[in-house]
């Protein structure tokens, strides 16, 4: 008797493999849900601060077409339209597109997008022309270690495209968003100022 109720006991004190799997089962759902939630909160984050940053880019694209007249552009084509808007932000670019030094003040807080302003010396500047672009480009990527332009949050450079007709000049101004592709079905997470 004693031995048949130490065997009941001992089956009873334990977890059967079922209820192990099950209890497996439950963890890992709700692990599940809130690592989506997690991404979903985190991808909702990222596309706040694209729209916030397009805001202010937005901003200063007018405050330099007040100040300059047209919206920022390289006439003679030596920069990328990400590089101009970037170069003009920052005072590199004149009211004619061409290469100002020293830089005129920046139209926007560029600490926000991670630049400083005062981790470039112009000392060390090497002598170049706009002509010279690329020389231009290389100093600011080796000097702010980044490219000279501005990125989204997921890592891609933000779209500026400036259009000039004959009734006007105007710009557009958008992010390719998550999967950095835009056109057809990849255009349906861009991001745009609002």
């Amino acid at each position: 008797m004693g031995r048949k109720s130490d065997l009941i006991n001992s089956r009873r004190s334990g977890f059967s493999l079922l209820e192990l799997l099950v209890t497996l089962a439950i963890v890992g759902i709700l692990l599940s849900l809130v690592i989506v939630g997690f991404s979903y909160a985190q991808e909702r984050s990222k596309a706040k601060k694209a729209r916030i940053e397009l805001a202010v880019l937005t901003t200063a694209i007018k405050a330099y077409e007040a100040a300059f007249g047209d919206f920022p552009n390289c006439p003679n084509k030596i920069c990328t339209s990400g590089e101009c808007l970037f170069l003009s932000m920052i005072g590199f670019h004149n009211a004619e597109g061409n290469l100002q030094i020293p830089p005129l003040p920046s139209f926007l807080p560029i600490h926000m997008f991670g630049f400083e302003k005062s981790s470039y010396d112009l000392a060390e500047m090497p002598p170049f022309s706009h002509d010279e672009g690329e020389k231009l480009k290389l100093w600011l990527a080796k000097t702010l270690e980044k490219d000279p332009c501005f990125l989204d949050p997921w890592g891609n450079q933000y779209q500026y495209l400036y259009v000039k007709e004959e009734d006007g000049a105007y710009f557009n101004l958008f992010s390719l968003g998550p999967d950095g592709m835009t056109g057809g079905k990849y255009s349906a997470d861009d991001l745009s100022p609002r």
